[in-house]
């Protein structure tokens, strides 16, 4: 005699209750991924035009260049996934 499974059934359709709270939670975090990025952009862009500069104590230097490297780094990425889509043809 088989044991019926208390998991549900495989479907492909999404549970009605929670399409709209997947499509909310995605839309704020990409919302906060964005001005997490304009934020970062922005502070890197000052690093690099010497905004903090003058303070050798705090190695202000070095951030310039970690600032000018990560900024190099984002654009490689996005190059990378635009890359990508482009490959699979969206």
């Amino acid at each position: 005699m088989a044991v019926p499974s208390r998991e549900p059934p495989m479907t492909t359709e999404p549970r009605p209750g929670r399409r709209p709270q997947r499509a909310a939670h995605r839309f704020l975090a990409r919302a906060l991924l964005t001005v997490a990025g304009v934020i970062g952009g922005a502070f890197c862009f000052f690093v690099c035009m010497g905004t903090f500069a003058g303070y050798p104590q705090y190695h202000t230097d070095v951030l310039s260049i970690i600032a000018m490297v990560l900024i190099a780094l984002t654009g490689g990425v996005a190059w990378i996934i635009d890359e990508g889509r482009i490959d699979a043809g969206g």
